[in-house]
């Protein structure tokens, strides 16, 4: 008996030595949360044509994201919850909540150079992304409310050096279930890349069944690139050239396109200002971009982001013009100009 406890003791500190030399991988946590107060010159709630600050006179609650990720051997897993209207928008084709899964995603690592990824993930379409923490303007442009916003479904990437080549199949763009979409039809996606020391450039595409019409297909090109000028200045810029095809009218194809630049000087590290210059056309998209009515717009956003910590405060100003009256001035009157201030508070945790 003595010798079987002993050797029952010798196995349980060999067992807890082991463990304590292979340890289980920790899950990383991250987060952010916005808010915005924005006074509209027209004193008109629903004046702006963009996503996510189409308020008035108020203070506003724009998201909180915790986001998780685990990682053992070649497989990893990444979970990205929103919770305001922010993300309502963004997931506009769930449940009608204000609690929706942004991204949902499984990764192989086939070997260090290719992987494979499932799930729900932000679209590659476009220069800015949908947590305000991650933009220095904090009101979006019209090449990003006019999507895509997400996919859902799969896409293999090979990285060579400083080169990648993306590639997959998806359900239709921004549902996160064919059921819900009502079609089993599927959108290709697909990316070129080069990230260099100072700049980076991507050629991006997707084409397949668009929303919420099921009979609508659109087919996007998109190029982003950004430049580091010096310690103190950086470019950015964003073409994109959508063709809207629809089944039920093929007679009347669409079409729409952006030109964005981008511009940030940063005098101090915790004080920056970033402008951008955004033409978009929409003369031949009338009906796919009716809120648009066919007009030319230009927007002009000017924004500080002034850094407290992991805190952020940004004053903007911004003024919109189009060739259409497609806005409403302070007297209910159609106009051609659109301009607000705007106060935006953003933290990263």
């Amino acid at each position: 008996m003595k010798k079987l406890t002993t050797i029952l003791a010798v196995l349980c500190a060999s067992g807890f030595a082991f463990a304590q030399d292979t340890p289980v991988p920790a899950t990383t946590f991250r987060g952010s949360a916005d808010m915005y107060y924005k006074y509209d010159f027209a004193n008109l709630v629903g004046n702006g044509k963009t996503s996510f600050t189409n308020s008035h006179n108020s203070f506003e609650l724009g998201m909180v994201s915790i986001a998780a990720s685990h990682k053992m051997g070649k497989a990893s897993v990444f979970v990205d919850l929103g919770f305001g209207n922010r993300a309502k928008e963004f997931a506009y084709n769930d449940t009608s909540s204000s609690f929706m899964i942004k991204q949902l995603n499984f990764t192989y690592e086939i070997s260090d150079k290719f992987k494979i990824t499932a799930g729900s993930f932000g679209t590659h379409i476009g220069y800015e992304l949908l947590d305000a923490v991650d933009n220095k303007n904090y009101s979006m442009s019209y090449a990003f409310t006019n999507g895509p916003f997400f996919n859902t479904g799969v896409k293999a990437q090979y990285t060579s050096g400083k080169v990648s080549f993306m590639a997959g199949v998806t359900n239709p763009t921004d549902f996160k279930t064919a059921i819900e979409a009502g079609s089993t039809q599927k959108t290709l996606i697909g990316q070129i890349a080069y990230i260099g020391d100072t700049g980076s450039i991507y050629f991006n595409a997707t084409s397949g069944s668009s929303n919420p019409a099921t009979t609508v297909n659109k087919t996007q090109f998109d190029v982003v690139a950004s430049k580091k000028i010096s310690d103190k200045f950086s470019l950015g810029f964003n073409g994109t050239y959508a063709l809207i095809n629809d089944d039920m009218r093929s007679a009347n194809d669409e079409k729409w396109f952006a030109v964005i630049g981008y511009a940030a000087y940063a005098p101090k590290n915790n004080l920056s200002l970033a402008y951008r210059l955004e033409y978009f056309d929409a003369t031949n998209a009338a009906v796919t971009l009716s809120a648009l009515g066919g007009s030319r717009i230009i927007g002009n956003t000017l924004s500080l982001n002034y850094k407290v910590g992991n805190l952020t405060i940004i004053p903007e100003v911004r003024v919109d013009l189009s060739s259409e009256d497609v806005f409403i001035d302070r007297n209910s009157s159609p106009s051609s100009s659109n301009a607000y201030v705007l106060l935006g508070t953003t933290y990263r945790f």
